[in-house]
């Protein structure tokens, strides 16, 4: 999603976390050796900065907990505008000038850029050192913090999939069973046909879905990359059927309108679509506006395979400095706690990443009076990273499949026009 625009990412803005677990205090040493003298004054405690795009009172109530909680540590937050692409930007302007902050949110579509260019700290050491218990973790969602090596240089933090949503109201004054959502994407297209009616569209998919795209595409069959790793794959069949669906729903069947990420939550929430593919994280964008009866679904299917790149950040560690890698290690193993992340997704509709945490009673509880924010987990073992292109142009490709696809949305290329001129643009990239 894509994981994710800074205007999505500011429903953070709306919890308020409250409780959380703490992460030890310091002791003070004694003044004397019998005792008798005064305690030595504490120690100043290690300072490090939180590079993350949400800000707001989410983060202020996590870092807040989080420094008052101990005494050794101190977290300073830092918000960084135009979201992981921000990040991104401002990440290389500060290793120009060695100033590289300590802890960072960095977008999924950016996992070997962190590894690759900034040089991303990898964690398997303060793992083994601690005996940190990961074995908890979805090992999809843990696999999206690793590098080539396997090394786990990330761990996974508000991460999403794109869901199917649907108007339950709307289905049943077309004639169609609410308790029987499309599962597939030929089901998909023709039942956007028979929503479209009194005004308004059957299905919303945002046009600019470069994320959404890998879904479709891979879904279809399709993969991102050739099995030798030197050219892209986004000319191959599979891609051009991938978008010439969504194509035709937009141009021949006139059952989709053009609209953006955001757009599309709104359009949702108002009732103006019936169906929208998007990511879990817009529920909360949606639900509490909405006045009918939401419902979700797994992401449709093609020729039985279900394929869902996963959306949001991982939490990684950049500093040289060693204390200041104690301090962002301690600090992320808070904001990865089960349940820290039970109040982080029952807030936002972030996803939870590991088994304690959707077993926790309270997380449980939640998804019972809240069945909309199931779907996501029926399809946590067919997630995938969002592919990083390799190359220093590789983080470019995004954009260009993003404006060939629109290019063909609009009916100023066939499909198959725009994704041969996507897969030329981006070979130039990754092989420069």
């Amino acid at each position: 999603m894509k994981k994710r625009r800074v205007r999505l990412l500011t429903l953070l803005l709306l919890s308020v976390v409250t409780a959380a677990c703490g992460s030890g205090t310091n002791e003070s040493a004694s003044g004397s050796p019998s005792g008798a003298g005064a305690s030595a004054p504490m120690p100043d405690p290690v300072e490090i900065e939180f590079w993350n795009i949400w800000g707001g009172e989410l983060i202020d109530a996590l870092v807040k907990e989080y420094n008052s909680s101990q005494s050794k540590v101190k977290v300073n937050a830092v918000y960084v505008q135009n979201g992981y692409e921000g990040i991104v930007e401002k990440l290389q302007v500060q290793a120009a000038a060695k100033k590289l902050p300590d802890v960072v949110s960095n977008g999924l579509l950016y996992t070997r850029f962190a590894n690759d260019v900034m040089r991303a700290v990898p964690l398997d050491p303060f793992i083994k050192r601690d005996g940190y218990d990961i074995s908890d973790f979805f090992p999809t969602m843990l696999n999206l913090g690793k590098n080539e090596q396997g090394q786990q240089i990330g761990m996974p933090y508000g991460i999403s999939t794109p869901i199917l949503y649907y108007n339950a109201d709307q289905f049943k004054a077309a004639g169609l069973d609410p308790d029987k959502p499309p599962q597939t994407w030929e089901e998909f297209t023709q039942v956007a046909k028979q929503l479209t009616r009194d005004g308004r569209y059957g299905a919303s998919v945002p046009i600019d879905f470069g994320w959404l795209y890998q879904a479709v595409m891979q879904t279809y069959g399709g993969s991102m990359m050739s099995a030798d790793g030197k050219m892209v794959g986004l000319d191959s069949e599979a891609s051009v059927n991938a978008v010439q669906t969504i194509v035709d729903m937009v141009n021949k069947d006139k059952s989709m309108p053009l609209l953006q990420q955001i757009q599309t939550f709104d359009a949702m929430a108002k009732g103006n679509v019936s169906m929208l593919v998007n990511t879990t994280a817009g529920i909360s964008m949606i639900k509490p506006t909405a006045k009918f009866e939401l419902r979700t679904a797994p992401f449709p299917t093609y020729g039985g395979k279900r394929v869902v790149p996963a959306g949001g950040a991982n939490l990684m560690l950049f500093s040289a400095d060693k204390a200041k890698q104690e301090a962002a290690w301690d600090f992320i193993k808070f904001m990865i706690d089960p349940k820290q992340s039970v109040k982080i997704s029952t807030s936002t509709g972030y996803m939870v990443s590991r088994k304690k945490a959707l077993d926790d009673p309270d997380m449980q509880k939640f998804l019972t009076d809240n069945p909309v924010y199931k779907a996501t987990y029926e399809q946590v073992d067919v997630m995938v990273p969002w592919f990083n292109f390799p190359g220093t142009g590789g983080t470019r490709v995004q954009k260009i499949i993003s404006d060939q696809i629109q290019a063909a949305l609009q009916g100023q290329k066939t499909p198959k026009d725009a994704m041969k001129e996507a897969a030329k643009q981006a070979n130039a990239l990754i092989q420069s």
